[in-house]
């Protein structure tokens, strides 16, 4: 059983019009899991007329590494997850990350109540689907040119049967 970090005194309030949703329905556990660590990260305060306010949303993250140590579940899980839950618009990513140590992708989670309905995606998920939003992996552009030739590739550096020192 994975350990548990998640703090007690977090929580965030599920209205049944997205939890009977298809959008929400469809999700996987693992989907839903995240989901739900994800909202744990939004900070709000009380707006004009004691209307909450997500100051945060857009720039949320919850990594892959967090989710492997909550959950004890495979990389390759957390990639899912967070692919369906862009597909069905339940969030959006805002910044890609992982350019250096620490620099991490944050997200935008489209379900809070603060949203303008336009910017809420989920509501028009069977008709629409977002799947051509979700991140694809960088081309590896390293050995490209010489990735499928025949002939050695190192003619010109050889030393002729020659011993280094």
């Amino acid at each position: 059983m994975a350990k548990k970090h998640l703090r007690g005194n977090k929580g965030f309030i599920f209205k049944c019009e997205l939890l009977f949703n298809p959008s929400y329905l469809e999700l996987t556990k693992s989907a839903r899991d995240l989901l739900h660590c994800l909202t744990m990260e939004l900070k709000y305060s009380r707006g004009r007329g004691k209307k909450i306010v997500y100051y945060n949303n857009g720039e949320v993250s919850y990594t892959e590494i967090q989710f492997k140590e909550e959950f004890g579940r495979a990389s390759n899980t957390y990639l899912k997850a967070r692919n369906q839950l862009i597909k069905n618009g339940l969030i959006r990513q805002t910044y890609k990350g992982g350019m250096c140590r620490g620099d991490m992708a944050t997200y935008k989670i489209l379900i809070t109540s603060d949203l303008h309905p336009r910017e809420m995606r989920w509501l028009r998920y069977p008709k629409e689907n977002w799947e051509h939003k979700i991140p694809k992996p960088k081309k590896y552009q390293v050995g490209i040119g010489t990735r499928f030739k025949s002939k050695a590739t190192l003619i010109n550096s050889t030393h002729n049967d020659e011993l280094h020192p």
